[in-house]
This record gives structure tokens, sequence and C-alpha cells, in this order.
């Protein structure tokens, strides 16, 4: 159930370390990857399983990540608004 959040394009893509044009690349190499697994997969609920855990993985990503890019910015506001 694990296996698409195992692979190294998911690694580069949770890294906190990698680069932009790392990223982009490995999102290519991760959508080909789920395209594959889902042209193949011959137990649909063996599939539902993965792609359903790996969106929940996704999703807990993109979470922190619009956290730490959005926080500073809240917290500065806050800030600011706190002086007027």
């Amino acid at each position: 159930m694990k296996r698409l959040t195992q692979t190294d394009p998911f690694k580069i893509v949770s890294s906190e370390s990698s680069s932009a044009s790392e990223i982009r690349e490995a999102t290519d190499e991760l959508i080909e990857m789920i395209l594959e697994l889902s042209d193949s997969a011959t137990d649909d609920t063996t599939l539902f399983r993965i792609m359903n855990y790996t969106r929940f993985i996704l999703q807990t990503l993109q979470k922190k990540s619009l956290c730490k890019f959005f926080y500073p910015t809240l917290l500065f506001r806050a800030r600011a608004s706190a002086f007027h």
C-alpha cells in the first residue's frame, strides 16, 4: 500500500532540501508512475487504497508547505497590526 510513497521521486518531492527543478522533475516522474500503476492494476481495491494513502500523504505535505510559506507572513501582519 505504501509503494508510491517509498519511491525516489516521492522522496524528492517530500524532501525539504530538494531544489525547485528537482521537485518538478520528480513530480513528472511520480505522475508517470501513478498513470502506469492505474493502467496496470488488476485489483481495484488495492489500487484505491494505494491512491488514497498517497493522496493523504501528499495533502499532509501540502499543508506543511503552506504553513511554512504563509505563517511568517501572517505572523508579521499580526505584529504590524498590533502597532496601528
